[in-house]
């Protein structure tokens, strides 16, 4: 590629970047930002994600998209109430469950603990994470998306019949998600932190949950030619006190259940810090084979207390629940077969 058409490719990008992120609320504060020895906005440290809003709205709400505070209170009472009962000792003398009814692993609940609070974001406590569309709701083109799953199934393939039509996270591959925190877990756990190191040329968000680091390249452009990798690749910029991450060539196999998505996924993410314990952070994502418009969320990230920090994720080394799996499923292979 000549310089010149190098130069025209890179301006169009930045052109289009800056257009597509002109949509984004602000976050408006007074708040005197640090900057770093470069000059630039320092967000770096150890963030958590502690809220109990889920990242669609509940059908029974409709268009409502925050609760008020006495609404809150009530919810955060009933949580903390579910939490105590999964927390007491099992009895002995317990009912068998229903026929048909499911049995749920209680203890892991009181492992990793459930979480009780609502995070406000710029001082609202939304319903959902999604902000648009309005209905809080992912707008899936059609019921079913045609994801690299869905594709497969569609040719004939089972979910069982080798690992690639195994989600990625099955693998310690996911987050679980497609970049860490875009999707929302209820349970507390290391998928809800991470850590944002800098320097004058580069950016790393790190996600505690299967020690996924992104190297976001500043003021840079995207690879070409363009490879599908996990976690995509990231370049971006500085929008006054924001930090700006545009991310592309996803893999498609990292859609998942919460969040279908495809190779021609998009994500757009906005760093504000609003205090000093604060960050504001917004989604930007498209993607046109699943979603039928752009859809945008925010969350609060909060600083994690001093003295806490991440951990090396352990994710049940050697996969050995993926080759059970598949050898559960030959084996009932074999068995169909017999009984012939």
């Amino acid at each position: 590629m000549s310089v010149v058409n190098f130069k025209i490719k890179a301006f169009i990008f930045i052109s289009c970047l800056a257009f597509a992120v002109v949509g984004l609320p602000q976050a408006e504060t007074s708040y005197s930002v640090p900057v770093t020895e470069f000059g630039d906005p320092d967000l770096q440290g150890v963030w958590t994600d502690q809220s109990m809003t889920p990242l669609e709205r509940p059908d029974s709400l409709g268009l409502k998209s925050t609760y008020t505070p006495q609404e809150i209170r009530d919810l955060e009472q009933a949580r903390q109430a579910a939490t105590e009962r999964a927390q007491e000792p099992l009895r002995a003398d317990r009912s068998p469950p229903p026929i048909g009814g499911t049995i749920t692993q209680q203890s892991d609940v009181n492992f990793n603990g459930l979480v009780t609070s609502f995070v406000p974001v710029l001082g609202e406590y939304l319903t959902s994470r999604i902000v648009q569309p309005d209905d809080g709701r992912l707008p899936y083109l059609e019921e079913n998306p045609q994801d690299i799953f869905a594709l497969r199934a569609n040719s004939g393939f089972t979910r069982f019949d080798g690992p690639e039509n195994r989600p990625a996270n099955e693998r310690c591959l996911g987050v679980p998600g497609q970049l860490p925190l875009i999707v929302q877990l209820p349970l507390d756990g290391p998928w809800r932190n991470m850590q944002i190191v800098q320097n004058e040329n580069y950016v790393m968000i790190y996600g505690e949950y299967h020690t996924s680091p992104r190297i976001v390249r500043l003021n840079s452009q995207h690879l070409e030619p363009a490879f599908p990798k996990f976690f995509g690749d990231s370049i971006g910029f500085w929008d006054g006190n924001t930090l700006v991450v545009h991310t592309t060539s996803f893999r498609p196999e990292q859609s998942n259940r919460r969040l279908r998505s495809s190779e021609r996924l998009e994500v757009i993410e906005r760093y504000t810090p609003v205090s000093d314990s604060e960050i504001v952070l917004e989604f930007e994502i498209t993607d046109p084979k699943i979603y039928s418009e752009v859809i945008k969320s925010r969350i609060t990230l909060q600083r994690m207390a001093s003295g806490q920090r991440l951990y090396e994720s352990g994710c049940h080394e050697g996969n050995y629940s993926l080759p059970s799996i598949l050898a559960g499923a030959r084996r009932q292979e074999i068995e169909l077969r017999l009984t012939r």
